[in-house]
């Protein structure tokens, strides 16, 4: 594993390359591979499965401004921002414009009913998505993006913390 490989979280969490955590965080090359590997494959799929990129993009930033973590938060603006030019989705996420689609609608509820209080969550909850013209590949997709990026900020809360220790 190169050294390039460590980016992201690296990245997010200001770790330097010569610092004690991102040693320690080498000393895990497993973990750091598979959180790499995630992050391709939920974001840059080969096969979307009904789940636009642009759509992902806005999904991540929307639980990343819920999780009020603003690093996060610039992080999937950034990578939305090629991908929704006119930054509509953008200001949906982000409350500034409101996209009145069946479809979006019930992707942001469900962003929002996850990452909030996913104990909550029914089978009526998918069945909402699934009536939305969501299939059931974007569903399992959807799912995985929100997990993923919930799981990513609660690791940058403790490399930050740990940062702050150091």
């Amino acid at each position: 594993m190169s050294d390039g490989d460590y980016g992201v979280m690296d990245t997010l969490a200001g770790l330097a390359d010569d610092s004690a955590l991102a040693e320690l965080r080498r000393q895990r090359p497993d973990v750091v591979k598979h959180l790499q590997g995630s992050d391709k494959v939920i974001f840059s799929p080969q096969d979307d499965g009904g789940l636009p990129r642009a759509e992902r993009a806005a999904a991540a930033l929307r639980v990343a401004t819920l999780l009020r973590d603003p690093v996060l938060s610039e992080h999937y603006r950034a990578r939305l921002a090629p991908l929704d030019p006119e930054g509509t989705l953008a200001r949906s996420v982000e409350g500034g414009a409101r996209i009145t689609e069946v479809r979006w609608d019930a992707i942001l509820a469900h962003v929002d009913l996850v990452t909030r209080g996913p104990g909550s969550a029914e089978r009526k909850d998918i069945d909402n998505l699934l009536a939305a013209g969501l299939s059931s590949h974007a569903v399992v997709s959807l799912s995985q993006l929100i997990a993923y990026v919930n799981f990513q900020s609660r690791v940058l809360a403790g490399l930050r913390m740990l940062k702050g220790a150091a």
